[in-house]
């Protein structure tokens, strides 16, 4: 059998209702989540049935008060390691989140990239998940390219792996354009948005700014998108190892 795999962006807290009948219906093995709170990994690890890693970006508001967020993957099948790289951001310890001017953004939180092995069906998988900075109108700015330069650099050295992500720069633009240059993009061309026309803030904007890419051995296929359970698409495939 081959590896199912769902990426979703949850948009912290606001959403549960509709993402745990998703998820209990889909049982993937492997969940890459962003604006995931730590206080509610317990809850995902009982729906999943899966362990977690978890890295911390920045403290946001829960709605029971302060609590880090940031980036997270299950796995049913567990870990073999573990490892986070940071892409940017603020160092050292983490602060409130301020929801400002890009450099404000950039000072209160970190950005990060999660990298496991996961071991499945007698294979070794290498799934990785990270958030990009948002940026105005999805075009370019320094603090996002600085990521990027991060991102190619730290991962420049795998031969094989998936990775999935926000990257907050839609397909065509930039920053897309340099990720599908050095793995292939593996969301069909049909698919223009990712960002959900009723839940996201800023309402229908065709902007694809999440990706499942791949290189390697990795070989992602049945590439779905399910609207109406985050203000984010969830995007769904199954891998298997060529």
């Amino acid at each position: 059998m081959n590896l199912s795999l769902v990426h979703l962006n949850i948009e912290r807290d606001k959403h549960y209702k509709r993402i745990e009948p998703f998820l209990r219906e889909q049982k993937p093995d492997v969940v890459c989540m962003q604006e995931i709170f730590e206080r509610d990994i317990p809850f995902f690890r009982e729906v999943l049935d899966a362990e977690c890693f978890f890295v911390p970006m920045a403290l946001n508001k829960s709605i029971h008060g302060m609590s880090p967020e940031g980036i997270a993957v299950f796995s049913r099948t567990g870990f073999t390691s573990t490892t986070f790289h940071q892409l940017g951001g603020r160092e050292g310890d983490l602060i409130p989140y301020v929801e400002g001017t890009p450099g404000e953004k950039n000072e209160t939180q970190r950005y990060v990239l999660a990298l496991v092995e996961v071991p499945y069906e007698g294979k070794m998988y290498s799934i990785g998940t990270t958030h990009f900075p948002v940026t105005y109108k999805g075009e370019i700015n320094e603090i996002q390219e600085g990521v990027l330069d991060a991102f190619l650099a730290a991962t420049d050295s795998i031969e094989s792996c998936l990775i999935t992500g926000d990257f907050n720069a839609p397909r065509g633009k930039e920053i897309f354009t340099k990720l599908s240059e050095n793995f292939t993009d593996n969301v069909p061309e049909h698919y223009k948005s990712s960002l959900d026309d009723n839940l996201h803030r800023a309402g229908p904007i065709p902007f694809m700014v999440d990706g499942l890419f791949s290189r390697g051995n990795h070989r992602v296929q049945n590439v779905g998108m399910q609207c109406g359970v985050s203000d984010h698409c969830a995007l769904t495939a199954v891998v298997e190892q060529e």
